[in-house]
């Protein structure tokens, strides 16, 4: 399988993108998600959605949903997570599963923590 990547010039336009979008829309995070496409399926070259952070009731409703079907909870909280782009990727099977979900984890992830004994 060949290896895609972004040009530079994309990858500085996706980011200055998503820091308009981060402030336009007051959202303490934007995460920019590419998905290469596969060309000889019709698909474009690259596909991008602008996710934001999960708020409260977004992730209560991910994680009550995750305990039942975990792929439709992920599928649940990239159509509530979605904020701009190819919608594709959270529409279409084959994007989203092999695609946009693997990426997911990343606005779930906890921040880095310490316990302090005492």
């Amino acid at each position: 399988m060949e290896q895609k990547s972004l040009t530079l010039k994309q990858e500085i336009e996706i980011k200055e993108y998503a820091q308009k979008l981060k402030e336009g829309k007051g959202l303490r995070k934007i995460y920019p998600m590419v998905v290469f496409g596969d060309e000889s399926c019709g698909e474009k070259d690259y596909y991008i959605a602008y996710m934001g952070e999960p708020n409260f009731p977004q992730f209560s409703k991910f994680m009550t949903a995750s305990k039942k079907d975990e792929v439709m909870a992920m599928r649940q909280l990239a159509k509530d997570c979605f904020i701009e782009g190819d919608k594709e990727l959270v529409d279409k099977d084959s994007l989203f599963l092999f695609g946009l979900m693997g990426q997911l984890s990343e606005i779930i992830s906890t921040r880095q923590s310490q316990i302090v004994n005492l």
